[in-house]
């Protein structure tokens, strides 16, 4: 009830006219799943929000085939690799909230203003506690030193999470330097590489491994309801670039014909009441520098991370997917 009238209060003052008293949102987040955060916006402002969900992949799909005839006002995905996609394509328009440019963050905005990120998480080495001395690992390249041969788990690269990974080593090392260090990765793989980031905490925790790559909001819950779990974060890159992050985004799309009530959703979207109730409920990064982050990522610790913008990391993307087939990393 706090979190309801929190953000009925915010927008109690939020005026749209008549004829945009809907948005249609493309997401791949079901409209279930948003339900909670959907209503409380509609309760305050009166404007209906229609929940168009499907893969990421497949609402990049409808919205090339529907072109500017798209009924879709707003759409939300899981990572950049996908608002890059969308972008690049030129599905998006700019956001005109300067709510959001106050409260996000530059690099988390892209450079054109079409999109954002709104949540994020790190992608970074996760080891045994029991085995690994953290210190150890200071770098992604850390993870390719020979030492590590055969205790190394990673998620396929058949996923956008490791294809951002990728274009983050291109932006900071070079292709030259990314090659050789994925193809360090693949001689260390203790199994072939495993389905998803959790089957990679769980090969760490049971000692297949003792070291992987994984996003820090999978472990989070798993070591807040159990303290004794033998998984440790550790954020690489700290003397350097920062540790990689990506991230949920949104963005307006170019279809849109109801922008001031995209606009007013945008900046619903990174009031500091959704903020720490939405990322604190999925483990992650609020984006807005207002919003508090949960106690167990203040466990975690601080961290640096890369300040490059998101839009620059997600271009590489394309060049990323390649480099980690020459790899050989499967």
């Amino acid at each position: 009830m706090k979190f309801l009238s929190a953000i009925v209060t915010l927008l109690a003052a939020v005026t749209v006219q008549a004829n945009t008293a809907k948005l249609v949102l493309y997401s791949s987040y079901d409209g279930e799943r948003l339900a909670p955060i959907l209503q409380p916006f509609t309760q305050a402002t009166g404007i209906q929000v229609e929940v168009v969900f499907a893969s990421s992949t497949d609402l990049l799909k409808q919205l090339e085939t529907e072109g500017l005839n798209s009924r879709a006002d707003l759409y939300l995905d899981k990572d950049i690799v996908y608002m890059g996609e969308a972008n690049r394509k030129g599905f998006l328009q700019s956001f005109t909230s300067n709510g959001v440019t106050q409260k996000v963050p530059s690099h988390l905005i892209s450079d054109d203003k079409n999109w954002f990120l709104l949540f994020y998480r790190a992608r970074t080495v996760m080891y045994n506690t029991q085995k690994v001395n953290p210190e150890d690992l200071k770098t992604y390249a850390d993870l390719g030193d020979p030492k590590w041969k055969g205790q190394l788990c990673l998620r396929t690269s058949k996923n956008s999470y490791n294809e951002a990974m990728a274009a983050y080593f291109i932006k900071h090392f070079g292709e030259i330097q990314t090659t050789a260090l994925l193809e360090s990765w693949v001689k260390n793989l203790a199994v072939e590489p495993l389905k998803g980031d959790r089957d990679v905490i769980a090969a760490i925790a049971n000692g297949t491994c003792a070291i992987g790559v994984a996003n820090t909001y999978y472990l989070a819950p798993i070591v807040r309801d159990d303290v004794t779990y033998p998984v440790g974060v550790r954020f690489l890159e700290q003397d350097k670039v920062g540790a990689h992050i990506n991230g949920v985004g949104i963005g307006i799309t170019k279809s849109s014909k109801n922008t001031a009530a995209a606009n007013a959703f945008l900046e619903f979207m990174v009031s500091k009441p959704v903020q720490e109730a939405v990322a604190g409920g999925f483990s992650q990064y609020p984006a807005s520098k207002e919003a508090d982050m949960a106690p167990i990522l203040k466990e975690f610790g601080g961290f640096a991370e890369d300040m490059t913008n998101v839009n620059a990391v997600s271009d590489l993307v394309p060049a990323g997917i390649e480099l980690m087939k020459k790899a050989g990393y499967k």
